[in-house]
Order: structure tokens, then C-alpha cells, then sequence
């Protein structure tokens, strides 16, 4: 059984995500899971290498209604269903979204 490395767990969470990158443009996807630290989207992109940064891209919606969120990320590992992401330099804002949407999980 591999070894869990990830400091916090990840949830089953399917939402529509952008990856912004300059060479591969705006690519969507969906989330198969999510933690404060990463996720996993589904996509078949193959424009993207392992290690490439990129930002990801999505939209929560709360009391005051649809909030945007940019994080931060690169990529970590892949197969064919799609990508592992490693965020980086989350905000204050963006952390409190990847909660709450933890939390609805």
C-alpha cells in the first residue's frame, strides 16, 4: 500500500475548475477530489508537463453570492484520467473557500 504524503486529507468534491497557462490557454475541468493542498482534476489535457506552474480557477458561492478564486499550483503527477495538483500560495480568501467547500463535503 503506498504511503500517504499529503499533510491534510483529501475529500471527494466534483467541481468545474479553469487552468490558465500560457502555452495551453484556459483548459476546464473537473475536481475528482480536493484538500487545502491539492487536487486531482479530470482532463485530457497533454499540453501540460509534470512540474509545470499554472493557476487554477473557481467559483464558490456564499452569502454575497458568486465569489471567484485564483490559486497558485503546478503539477505533481498524472494518468489518464487527469492530473494531481500541489497548490502554492493560497490566500487568506482562497483558504477559507478550500475549507468551507471541505467542510460541505
Amino acid at each position: 500500500m503506498p504511503i500517504e504524503r499529503r499533510c491534510s486529507p483529501r475529500k471527494p468534491v466534483a467541481m468545474e475548475v479553469r487552468l490558465h497557462h500560457p502555452s495551453a490557454g484556459e483548459v476546464i475541468a473537473i475536481t475528482r477530489n480536493i484538500s487545502i493542498e491539492g487536487m486531482f482534476v479530470e482532463t485530457d489535457t497533454t499540453a501540460l508537463s509534470d512540474d509545470t506552474e499554472l493557476e487554477v480557477s473557481f467559483v464558490t458561492v456564499g452569502d454575497t453570492g458568486p465569489q471567484q478564486h485564483r490559486v497558485s499550483a503546478y503539477i505533481v503527477h498524472r494518468n489518464a484520467a487527469g492530473i494531481g495538483l500541489m497548490l502554492r500560495h493560497v490566500a487568506y480568501s482562497n483558504f477559507h473557500a478550500l475549507r468551507f467547500l471541505l467542510e460541505a463535503a
